[in-house]
């Protein structure tokens, strides 16, 4: 499961509302790479993929593949 706090929540709509054209969410996702052979990924997204888990925090819709 995923969680954010209020405070994270409302940077990234921040963010997210300066974008042109204004995506859809954000994606988070485990990649490989670091020094632990993974390593964490954020970017906005225009769409979601069709295996992702969508999950809602107070309007912002984050994408989980």
């Amino acid at each position: 499961m995923v969680q954010m706090t209020e405070k994270a929540v409302g940077k990234v709509r921040e963010i997210l509302d300066s974008q042109e054209p204004k995506p859809a969410g954000l994606r988070i996702a485990v990649v490989g790479g670091g020094c632990s052979g993974f390593s964490y990924s954020m970017a906005f997204e225009n769409q979601p993929n069709m295996l992702d888990k969508t999950y809602s925090f107070s309007g912002l819709k984050v994408f989980v593949d």
